[in-house]
């Protein structure tokens, strides 16, 4: 007799789940590592100055500013943890003085996102553990309606 194998589709959703959860883990550790650099460079060489916002985006807030040797700046990435900002607005930035680019809101750094990254990662294994347990506990619908009718398949009467 040989042994019973589980159905394939729990299986392939199970391991697709862990895969997603992972690669959201690693996109998001590098983000925040990669904040951390950033804010090392601007305090490596921080300057300040008052930036003006000229376009608010999901992806990226733009703003210009002039820097220390009086050239208007308009870093492509926009500028670091941008909450609550509006076009027109003037504010505080920071920013490295070997690469103008580099900008932040003067007050913010990496570790006010922490607890967001946080709770990001959480939900992301709590919705995996979710979904893996879901797909472990599901079987064929054909298997559970044959064991319920009661019938255990084709009868022959005769």
């Amino acid at each position: 007799m040989s042994p019973v194998r589980a159905p394939r589709l729990p299986r392939v959703l199970r391991r697709t789940v862990v895969a997603v959860a992972v690669v959201l883990t690693v996109l998001t550790v590098a983000l925040t590592v990669a904040m951390f650099v950033d804010d090392a460079s601007i305090e490596g060489a921080r300057v300040e100055t008052v930036a003006t916002v000229l376009a608010v985006s999901p992806l990226r807030t733009g703003i210009e500013f002039v820097d220390a040797t009086g050239i208007t700046i308009r870093p492509t990435g926009g500028v670091l943890y941008p909450g609550n900002l509006q076009v027109g607005q003037q504010f505080k930035v920071e920013y490295a003085a070997n690469d103008p680019s580099i900008v932040r809101v003067a007050g913010r750094s990496a570790e006010n996102v922490l607890v967001s990254v946080a709770l990001m990662l959480m939900i992301t294994w709590l919705v995996a553990a979710l979904l893996i347990t879901c797909a472990s506990r599901w079987r064929p619908s054909v298997g559970r309606s044959a064991r319920r009718s009661g019938s255990g398949g084709t009868r022959i009467v005769g």
